[in-house]
């Protein structure tokens, strides 16, 4: 199988079976919770380095699904170091504001089983809101979602276990 090119967390082949979200490989530590940015930093087109984005942990299902329709297509885990899905983990390298609602992150994406090694890739995302994404690959590849509460889910993701994700 070939990997996906740019954002690698994008779900297009998912299966309906296997478990609904998959941990991170163990070697990833966790991060550090995210830090105040000035002002005058993002106004000055300096790039802020932060230790996580400024989203809810837990999972995002894409926009134009219900959550209550979520799919292993459509949704994936948002954990402070990183996100994925039922394919995939993409473990956040970098996190840089580069606007008010603008980040720049390099990311370290792999196939959770499979022996390819992991991609590198730089991905925009816009955050209007703590509950609210919208990504952005280097080839033009788009994707915005949403947070789910667990409890909104579909039965398989609501029998999972994400205390270590939601706290």
């Amino acid at each position: 199988m070939k990997p996906i090119r740019g954002s690698c967390w994008l779900l297009v082949l998912c299966s309906a079976a296997g478990a609904g979200c998959e941990q991170p490989p163990a070697s990833r530590a966790p991060a550090t919770p995210p830090v105040s940015v000035p002002a005058e930093a993002v106004a000055g087109n300096l790039a802020a380095t932060l230790a996580s984005l400024p989203l809810k942990p837990g999972y995002y299902v894409a926009t134009d699904t219900a959550c209550s329709a979520a799919s292993h297509a459509t949704t994936v885990l948002l954990r402070r170091e990183g996100i994925g899905g039922a394919r995939d983990y993409c473990h956040f390298e970098r996190i840089e504001q580069t606007g008010p609602q603008s980040y720049r992150v390099t990311q370290s994406c792999a196939e959770l089983q499979g022996d390819l090694p992991a991609q590198t890739s730089v991905v925009t995302w816009t955050i209007p809101g703590p509950t609210r994404f919208q990504t952005r690959s280097a080839d033009g590849w788009e994707h915005r979602a949403r947070h789910c509460e667990q409890s909104q889910m579909p039965a398989e993701w609501q029998a999972n276990d994400i205390g270590d994700v939601t706290g």
